[in-house]
């Protein structure tokens, strides 16, 4: 068995040796210092760019029975993400800029447990204003991207649909992991992008994650129906 392995080895050798083009020789002889020879090595390495998406799907169904909700309160303050769920956004709150404003003054993101969302959190029997508001609705997913582009890169993200506005609001966040900067953007209307929401000079230096998270803010401007939406992310040179 060891002989027909060591064969093999050395038929594919020379099969590799066959199909690669010969160049020229080297020798010389030397005394008793020594004696060198040398080689020269061509590497051809071509362009690439890859993207990898842990997930490539989302469905939100606000009829579901149980209600996609999320197990706990969350804020800014707390130490961990939101959870892939549901949350309560306070009726007070009408726009992206005051939910922005909200949530960076540490503002709380009660569990939603309904559509719209009400609920007596404090079961006093009685519903006060932050105990209904809209549903914003939550997914995470790593893209990992790889470049060998010694200009550097750029990463975009384009969003499409049939329907053009009528799904509330969509946002997406980009975070290049694990210290790195942060984008991203919101919209009410499709076509939007591409936007481009993370460079850099280099490569990548194999492959470099970001960490992805999706929302879509049922602010109330939303209209029933059944909405495809697709997300396209594009990895290029800058």
């Amino acid at each position: 068995m060891k002989k027909l392995i060591t064969l093999a080895l050395l038929a594919a050798m020379g099969l590799a040796l066959a199909q690669t083009p010969a160049g020229g020789e080297d020798w010389t002889i030397g005394d008793d210092q020594g004696v060198s020879v040398s080689e020269e090595i061509t590497v051809t390495i071509p362009v690439r760019y890859a993207l990898h998406l842990t997930e490539d799907s989302w469905v939100i169904d606000l009829a579901a029975d149980p209600f996609p909700s999320a197990q706990s309160d969350w804020s800014v303050n707390s130490e961990r993400m939101p959870e892939e769920a549901c949350y309560l956004v306070p009726k007070a709150i009408k726009n992206v800029d005051q939910l922005r404003a909200y949530l960076a003054q540490g503002g709380v993101l009660k569990p939603a447990y309904n559509y719209p969302a009400i609920h007596d959190y404090n079961d006093d029997g009685k519903i006060s204003n932050d105990e209904k508001g809209t549903v914003l609705c939550l997914n995470k997913k790593i893209l990992q991207k790889f470049s060998n582009n010694p200009d550097g890169w750029q990463l975009s993200v384009e969003v499409t649909s049939s329907d053009t506005d009528g799904f509330g609001v969509f946002g997406l966040g980009d975070k290049v992991m694990p210290s790195g900067p942060a984008d991203g953007f919101t919209t009410t209307t499709l076509p939007y992008g591409p936007d481009v929401v993370a460079q850099g000079q280099g490569t990548t230096g194999g492959w470099l994650d970001d960490l992805i998270v999706e929302g879509f803010w049922f602010d109330g401007t939303e209209a029933a129906g059944d909405y495809d939406i697709t997300v396209t992310f594009t990895l290029s040179s800058l």
